[in-house]
């Protein structure tokens, strides 16, 4: 299936997810949609200003019209329905993807397009829901308020974890038990990373008061790291892990070093913070391999990377998430 794009930056936003579910983005003009593509991919509301005026060009359809992206205008997609509806040149779809293995669709349920999209999305494994196109906006803004409910629900948590000298991990594991609560509470793709940054910014100024660090390894994506405050690391040598092949940072902080190895920026290195493994190998490493890069083994993890008692066993201190082991006493 192709889809025509307005310009190659959509391609690089979205051309490999929408690959993954067999959609080629092609740029061109409407010569090209008459050569093979099977209509427009819309991600802005200027892509519907070009949608007009590539109408009388196109001739009979009816063409698929997708609008895609979390950012798109809320309704915007069923105000465009609405203008089409009678001219039977487009049909309307708002697509969106969850966790890359389920698909939203707003639009007709019996539409031409609707099936065959449907039916791609099943080729490529993914599980689609058909429902109406402000269903699919609403999803979309109301999913990363419930995430945040969430991790604050977990964060809050921790803390009286804490208070008992209970684990969180096993609680959470727990309550996952329940299928409407899941496993998976460490969301690693957050809009929200303000109580994470809290949480490490609190725990990494008590481990600089009650212990000897000179040389500080920040694991986890950039964007996290942009969002802490920076004063508790001066005069301290900070050394950035992105994950492997990752981009660099659009911002870099001054005198921090970015490292494309995981081996270089541990090495010698006195404390490991880990703010987020996802895309990343860490949880797969050996312990023992972490721990001989290091000067000092001292860890503090928000991601929850290792079983607390083989952390224990490993690393001179380790604290997690609801894991207060005591550890700068």
């Amino acid at each position: 299936m192709k889809l025509w794009v307005i310009s190659e930056e959509v391609v690089a936003r979205f051309g490999n997810e929408l690959g993954a579910c067999g959609i080629e983005l092609v740029v061109g003009g409407a010569d090209d949609i008459q050569e093979g593509a099977n209509g427009f991919l819309l991600t802005k509301e200027c892509d519907g200003k070009l949608l007009q005026e590539r109408v009388q060009q196109l001739g009979t359809g009816p063409w698929l019209v997708l609008v895609y992206g979390s950012d798109v205008p809320y309704d915007w997609a069923n105000t465009l329905h609405t203008q089409y509806e009678h001219t039977g040149e487009h049909e309307i779809i708002r697509m969106a993807l969850f966790t890359h293995e389920r698909a939203l669709l707003g639009g007709e349920p019996d539409g031409r397009w609707m099936r065959f999209l449907c039916k791609q999305l099943a080729r490529y494994s993914l599980v689609t829901m058909v429902c109406g196109m402000r269903e699919v906006d609403e999803a979309l803004r109301q999913l990363p308020r419930y995430l945040a409910w969430k991790e604050q629900f977990y964060i809050e948590l921790g803390a009286r974890c804490d208070e008992k000298g209970i684990s969180l991990l096993q609680v959470s594991r727990a309550l996952g038990m329940d299928k409407r609560i899941g496993h998976g509470w460490l969301y690693p793709s957050r809009q929200d990373s303000s109580l994470i940054v809290q949480w490490l910014e609190k725990e990494c100024r008590l481990a600089l008061q009650k212990a000897d660090i000179q040389r500080i390894v920040l694991w986890g994506e950039d964007s996290l790291w942009q969002h802490m405050p920076s004063d508790w690391l001066a005069e301290k040598d900070v050394a950035v892990y992105t994950g492997e092949d990752k981009p660099n940072p659009n911002k870099r902080m001054t005198g921090w070093t970015l490292y494309d190895s995981w081996q270089d920026a541990v090495k010698d290195a006195d404390l490991l913070v880990i703010g987020n493994a996802a895309g990343t190998t860490i949880a797969e490493l050996a312990l023992s391999a972490l721990v001989n890069g290091m000067r000092q083994s001292y860890v503090i993890d928000a991601a929850a990377c290792f079983p607390m008692q083989e952390a224990q066993s490993y690393f001179q201190a380790y604290r997690a998430i609801g894991e207060n082991t005591n550890v700068w006493e």
